[in-house]
């Protein structure tokens, strides 16, 4: 993996690349897909997003980049987008943590690039200076506990986020 803060970063087969406004159509079909969206708000959560909403995440990761000069990427396989997804600030499991996150198309579903852009946020957050990383995923997300499993997070322990149980994942990178 390449990588400085603030360009792309790509692996064997992904480009990362920062957000920006006209990523707004590919959030919108990536996070408007119910069986994304069920991996990541099923129906007490909401459900797919809206347009709307799907514009909202983006301009949080875009504001997330200028305030913190990391976050989430835009991941495209060749250049067909695939996924969402990097490092994020996060109070779940303590806070002023910082989360390996992901969300990937259905369509890409089972092709490993979770784990490909998991490995990359880890990597990523070593060369910030990071001193550990969280990931956490619905108790029932038995797919994405093994990849953050092969990112290197152990379990340790279950906690209640957004009134739901969650797998709670930590790696020390120091």
């Amino acid at each position: 993996m390449t990588s400085a803060p603030g360009e792309a970063v790509v692996t064997d087969r992904l480009r990362g690349e920062r957000p920006r406004d006209e990523h707004a159509g590919l959030y919108a079909e990536l996070f408007g897909d119910p069986a994304v969206a069920a991996t990541l708000w099923p129906d007490a959560l909401g459900g797919p997003r809206t347009p709307a909403q799907a514009s909202a995440l983006l301009a949080a990761d875009v504001l997330h980049w200028e305030r913190f000069g990391y976050g989430p990427w835009a991941w495209f396989a060749r250049d067909r987008f695939v996924a969402r997804g990097g490092l994020e600030r996060t109070d779940v499991g303590g806070p002023g943590g910082v989360e390996v996150l992901y969300a990937i198309r259905r369509d890409a579903w089972g092709l490993g690039y979770a784990t490909e852009i998991a490995l990359a946020a880890v990597q990523h957050a070593r060369a910030l200076g990071i001193p550990e990383v969280v990931g956490f995923t619905l108790t029932t997300n038995l797919a994405s506990q093994l990849v953050l499993q092969k990112a290197g997070l152990r379990f340790e322990r279950e906690v209640e986020h957004a009134g739901l149980p969650h797998w709670l994942g930590r790696l020390a990178l120091r």
